[in-house]
């Protein structure tokens, strides 16, 4: 085998191993660390010292490189870790590979990689100090090892993008999404959109999601929307709108076309509520953020249906005593 393809392929295998192993770095995170300098560093030294004379010896060095390099990754995919929740295996936390024979098998297989990987070092060491095969090989180890820091990271954020696609997939398939341009993908099967603001800042109610017929739940919490738009009523299908934590100045009548609206929740500036809002037949809970809610908390004495709702200020002091006293009045309970 070439130094060329030795470097590429050792460069490789350090970098999988390495940061395979540090995706995971729960309870156990010291002992991940520890095995990929300690492993690390010592794979990279015997591979490199070695280099010359594996590059020269034939078919037989091409299978103790690759039997080097499976030990290797055997000592990182097998190791264990756990978090408060449950232990887990790099094979099965990384790439997904679930099986209970595996699980049980991690340890013994771990040892037997230890042991192999030792043994096979020793060989190849040892046969090139025999054989001293002499050679260049700096312009291969400064690249090499420079890529080693690099790219552990680039796969750790390429396994968490997977990872994170993969669990968006499982939950579309529920009907739930958190992409509106995945969602225009798939309009028919949407029934919840939800963007989470750690996504997304969005400034304006998103137009796109009208052409989602079937949509039952709007989750746009804490963005910084200060309009709802009129054309709201075209979403017959919704029961849940969710605009806490933005800058919502004015709920339009339209809403209240919306006639399988069961939980309004609101958050910006709010003046006052639309009279037809009031009358909703299965409007059951309204959550509203605003540093109006003390005076707003009036009129919840004229909604005919209502049975929860939520009134809490962004700034000052809420009026509990009179929040209370309109609770028991009208039967309205409180509910986050």
């Amino acid at each position: 085998m070439n130094k060329t393809t030795q470097a590429i392929l050792l460069t490789l295998v350090v970098s999988i191993g390495i940061g395979a192993r540090l995706s995971i770095l729960g309870w156990l995170f010291f002992l991940g660390i520890g095995s990929a300098l300690l492993f690390g560093g010592f794979h990279l030294i015997v591979q490199f010292y070695s280099m010359n004379y594996l590059a020269k010896s034939g078919s037989k060095s091409s299978l103790l490189i690759i039997l080097s390099h499976l030990s290797f990754l055997g000592i990182f995919l097998f190791q264990s870790d756990f978090d408060d929740s449950r232990g887990y295996s790099v094979l099965d936390h990384t790439f997904g590979i679930e099986s209970e024979i595996l699980n049980s098998i991690n340890s013994p297989i771990l040892i037997i990689s230890i042991i192999t990987f030792i043994v096979i070092s020793i060989i190849i060491v040892k046969k090139a100090r025999r054989n001293k095969v002499s050679g260049d090989n700096l312009q291969y180890i400064i690249p090499s090892l420079l890529a080693c820091l690099i790219l552990p990271f680039i796969f750790i954020n390429a396994l968490y993008a997977n990872k994170d696609l993969q669990r968006t997939k499982k939950l579309e398939k529920t009907g739930e999404f958190n992409s509106i341009k995945r969602a225009l993908k798939n309009s028919e099967s949407v029934e919840v959109i939800k963007i989470h603001p750690y996504s997304a800042r969005l400034k304006n109610f998103p137009l796109e999601i009208m052409e989602l017929p079937n949509v039952k739940i709007i989750d746009l919490n804490g963005q910084q929307i200060s309009t709802i738009p009129d054309d709201i009523n075209k979403l017959e299908s919704l029961e849940v709108l969710n605009l806490l934590d933005n800058n919502i100045a004015e709920i339009p009548k339209s809403i209240c076309d919306c006639e399988n609206l069961k939980e309004l929740r609101i958050g910006g500036e709010i003046q006052r509520f639309p009279d037809c809002l009031k009358t909703m037949k299965y409007l059951k809970h309204l959550s509203v953020q605003s540093n109006t809610v003390n005076d707003l908390m009036d009129e919840l004495r004229e909604f005919e249906y209502l049975e929860t709702s939520h009134f809490y200020l962004k700034e000052g002091v809420l009026d509990k005593n009179k929040l209370s006293e309109i609770r028991k009045e009208t039967g309205i309970a409180h509910k986050y």
